[in-house]
């Protein structure tokens, strides 16, 4: 099943709780929330209240993106919060083991992600504890962050490791472009930023990236003058 999550890193704050809902409206499987603390990454984003602050006005799910040094800190306050998802790197702590069954134990399913340079073989003994890996297909704070290359065959890689075990979530300059290669290569999940929520008209951009990731042109609903 192919869900598109939102990420609102890109998103005007000043109007972030009526963008969210406008993305709901439109269709959006979820809301992605980058938490990052400008230790882990060289960047500084929301936090647990932002997430409870979507969870309150919001029906379709909230995932958290823990690109931080503290997972375990991070994770119960994303969970309290009401996020149903959450990822951490496995570079981020000594007993990732331990971050995936709180995870589980909160009630909240978990990922790992990866960033480019992550030995994603070593996930292996991890696997049965995880619900999904989140490949990430950029690296942070580079301009307009481009995808890498060779991320494509990256999500092959994690396809062919893991086979139906886990699900493939592709996070990291996805668009109209690319995704529907991302899918071929085995991607369920996809995190959009720019290509989705700085687009003028929301449906059209979500129509339009679902219709590429089934290989399909997208083609805007006519009115009816009937």
């Amino acid at each position: 099943m192919r869900m598109f999550w939102a990420s609102i890193t890109s998103a005007d704050l000043g109007r972030l709780a009526e963008l969210a809902i406008s993305l709901e409206d439109a269709g959006v499987d979820g809301i992605h929330v980058d938490i990052a603390d400008g230790v882990f990454v060289p960047d500084l984003t929301f936090g647990h209240r932002v997430i409870r602050a979507l969870t309150d006005v919001l029906s379709i799910p909230v995932e958290a993106h823990l690109m931080v040094c503290t997972p375990e800190e991070q994770l119960r306050a994303a969970a309290d919060a009401g996020a149903s998802r959450v990822a951490f790197h496995l570079e981020s702590t000594r007993y990732p083991a331990r971050i995936a069954s709180l995870a589980r134990a909160l009630g909240v399913s978990v990922g790992m992600a990866l960033n480019p340079v992550s030995d994603m073989a070593a996930l292996g003994y991890l696997a049965p504890g995880l619900d999904f890996i989140n490949v990430l297909a950029t690296e942070p704070d580079l301009e307009d962050e481009r995808m890498l290359p060779l991320m494509i065959e990256r999500v092959q890689l994690a396809r062919a490791i893991f086979g139906a075990q886990l699900e493939i979530q592709v996070d990291g300059d996805v668009s109209a472009a690319n995704i529907g290669v991302l899918a071929e290569s085995g991607a369920q999940h996809f995190v959009v930023g720019r290509a989705l929520v700085d687009e003028p008209d929301l449906s059209a951009a979500l129509g339009a990236l679902r219709s590429a990731a089934l290989g399909v042109k997208y083609e805007a609903a006519r009115p009816s003058f009937d």
